[in-house]
């Protein structure tokens, strides 16, 4: 009797190796949202996220 668990085993790295990428998205997006680091006053955010909008 052989024991193949090549298919399972196989599908269990996959998704383990997608849900780190995934989980590390969300973490860098929500290190850019509340840190981003950016201080130049010229910066085209700016223009966006202006006080008169």
């Amino acid at each position: 009797m052989q024991m193949s668990g090549g298919p399972f085993w196989g599908n269990v790295i996959i998704i383990a190796i997608s849900g780190a990428i995934t989980i590390g998205c969300f973490v860098a997006m929500f290190w850019m949202i509340f840190r981003p680091g950016e201080k130049d006053p010229q910066h085209a955010k700016y223009d966006i996220l202006r006080k008169d909008r």
